[in-house]
């Protein structure tokens, strides 16, 4: 199982906790989980792979995602972005 643990605030920390996530979860292999990685057509997502990943995005967060947002999300590189750009305030850079 994979600890969680909020208040990630680099990219490349925020990438290496998807990466270790999805190859855990899907035993990929470290250099299939690319920021250009569709998560559906690249690496084989199913709806409860994405409930999990989003779970995960929520707990970074600290907040809901929107649904809409949510479904927009396709790649690794759109999470990455998406926590980028919403990082708690206040929290260590």
């Amino acid at each position: 199982m994979i600890t969680v643990t909020t208040g990630i605030t680099s990219t490349g920390a925020i990438l290496e906790r998807v990466t270790a996530m999805l190859e855990e979860k899907l035993g990929l292999l470290p250099e299939e989980v690319t920021p250009q990685a569709r998560f559906k057509e690249d690496l084989g997502l199913d709806s409860l792979d994405m409930v999990e990943l989003l779970t995960i995005v929520e707990t970074e967060l600290g907040t809901a995602v929107d649904d809409e947002v949510a479904l927009s999300l396709a790649t690794i590189g759109d999470v990455l972005d998406y926590l980028a750009a919403h990082r708690p305030t206040g929290a260590g850079a």
